[in-house]
């Protein structure tokens, strides 16, 4: 199999594969496979056809733009993953909107900070109070915000518009048929950076399209069934599977979440045949299972990053194949660890798919010149598929878009062959189970607490998740107590960005300038068996 776009477009029909927007691709599946399955929801059993699946989409997106929602709106999706999140995303590419998914797992300051940075005018929220209860203050405050859609049950928004999508299903006409471009915003994705907070990426039609596409250069079947249970909120699970599925006529089969212990009755009760696979989740399976209790199925092959010491492991137990992929969100277009089973190298995570479109990939110094095969350098692309830029944020944009080429902040090496192997991150960025947390945020709310002086976030090696937080804090007050940290953090940010170690230090190592030199600290971290206060232990009943 070739990495081109033109193999990839052979194998889809004809009038997919010339679908020019999101929209008219679900339109034209729909057409195409009425009756064929599209999308199982594994925690409840809900399947739709892609016949049903059109149907709703049309109901839902004649729903927003009855409450309002028009062709450029940014719309915020604060929803959990479920078969609503999937059809409210479609819905709002048909009407040309911006889709902005909201992490659920985000407090109210980081729920008012994606809202804002969006220029959300909209929010389709679910039925939890405790997402009301996020959301209510930030409609109450924000004033762009004038329009809320409730998915299920009765609310009322201070300050906004408030709906129930099914009285607005029950009551709209047709939804409207805008003139939508390839080249128009179609969603909104956060990027956790490596300082500050997530930025608001971009992306075109044709950004998720080609992404898409891209996906598809992984031997993945039409007949088969694609399965991830990672949040929608993240372009792995809507780029690659929702829309990678639709376009090839397969089936999608998606999760509330991902189950280490749970894996295979989804896989066995769908007959999955290829599943995403993202951080620690090969850990996971690989400790989680033992060999006989590993059942036969239809699952041959897995896709996305794995670490060096359990690629051929993990193949030989699972009886699969692993393909390794990396993308970015603010650049969908995959680099694959080759299409061809036969020509792939272990441990690569590969060469950029259609370079025939112009995806080239270079290896560069702090100078901007391209390394020698075997030396490290960060990954610098021309992506077509790459974000548009970060929403209102010109001068971040241009520190990662320059001179038409996406500067990743990752440092890899290319062998002799092409291929490309991950090294590090370049800048400092804590990557817990498959999310980036900045370190910045973190410590500005440690900070933020009465009697701390100064702190310090820093990844610890974890054998499941790869990594986790840990927060170093210098004491103005030495009454406060590492569960005041923790609490303090996760009232304030999400669970995954609580700090799991805490450790109470008199100074830090310093640069010239006087920055705290992270990077020595966590290098430290990698040779201690005993990170400090651990939270698990320590304080069990910290509320997530």
């Amino acid at each position: 199999m070739s990495r081109t776009y033109e193999a990839v477009q052979e194998r889809l029909h004809d009038d997919v594969a010339t679908a020019e927007t999101v929209g008219e691709a679900v339109a034209v599946a729909a057409d195409l496979w009425p009756d064929d399955p599209y999308l199982a929801f594994a925690p409840t059993g809900e399947r739709f056809t892609y016949g049903e699946l059109d149907a709703r989409v049309d109901e839902v997106a004649a729903a927003l733009h009855a409450a309002g929602v028009e062709q450029g709106d940014r719309v915020g999706l604060y929803l959990e993953n479920g078969p609503t999140y999937v059809v409210a995303a479609y819905a709002c590419a048909k009407l040309g909107a911006v889709q902005a998914p909201i992490n659920w797992m985000y407090r109210e300051r980081e729920v008012s900070h994606a809202v804002e940075s969006a220029e959300m005018s909209a929010v389709l929220v679910g039925p939890d109070d405790e997402y009301h209860d996020r959301l209510a203050p930030v409609a109450r405050e924000y004033d762009r915000l004038d329009t809320v859609v409730v998915t299920e049950g009765d609310a009322a928004f201070e300050g906004a518009d408030t709906h129930a999508l099914p009285a607005l299903v029950a009551e709209a006409d047709d939804p409207p048929t805008p003139d939508v471009a390839h080249e128009d915003p179609l969603a909104i994705l956060y990027t956790s950076g490596t300082t500050g907070l997530p930025k608001p990426a971009v992306l075109s039609h044709q950004s998720y399209l080609l992404g898409a596409k891209s996906f598809l250069g992984a031997p993945v079947s039409p007949d088969g069934t694609n399965f991830n249970p990672y949040p929608l909120f993240h372009a792995n699970n809507q780029v690659y599977s929702m829309l990678g599925s639709l376009l090839l006529g397969g089936e999608y089969v998606l999760a509330d979440s991902f189950s280490a212990s749970g894996f295979f009755d989804v896989v066995t009760e769908y007959g999955v045949t290829s599943f995403n696979i993202i951080g620690g989740v090969p850990k996971m399976l690989d400790a989680t299972h033992d060999d006989d209790e590993i059942p036969d199925t239809s699952l041959d092959l897995a896709i996305g990053p794995i670490s060096d010491e359990l690629w051929d492991r993990f193949q030989e137990r699972f009886d699969l194949d692993v393909v390794q992929i990396y993308s970015q969100t603010e650049s969908t277009t995959l680099l694959m660890n080759h299409p061809d089973l036969d020509a792939r190298k272990p441990t690569a995570i590969g060469k950029p798919m259609f370079p025939d479109l112009g995806h080239e990939a270079w290896v560069l110094d702090e100078a901007g010149e391209e390394v020698p095969a075997g030396e490290t350098g960060e990954l610098v692309r021309t992506d077509p598929g790459c974000m548009d830029g970060y929403w209102n944020m010109p001068e971040k944009t241009t520190e990662t878009l320059r001179e038409g080429k996406i500067h990743s902040g990752d440092v890899v090496r290319r062998d002799e062959e092409g291929f490309l192997y991950y090294v590090d991150r370049k800048k400092f960025m804590i990557r817990r189970g498959g999310e980036n947390i900045s370190a910045q945020e973190i410590e500005t709310v440690v900070d933020e607490l009465p009697g701390v002086a100064e702190s310090a976030a820093i990844p610890v090696p974890d054998e499941m998740l790869g990594e986790t937080v840990k927060v170093l804090v210098m004491r103005a007050d030495e009454t406060v107590t590492e569960r005041d940290v923790v609490a303090h953090v996760a009232a304030t940010l999400a669970p995954y960005k609580v700090p799991r170690y805490v450790e109470f230090t008199d100074s830090f190592p310093r640069t010239p300038t006087e920055r705290i030199r992270r990077v020595e600290l966590a290098d430290a971290e990698e040779d201690r068996e005993d990170h400090g206060w651990d939270r698990d232990e320590a304080f069990p009943d910290w509320e997530p």
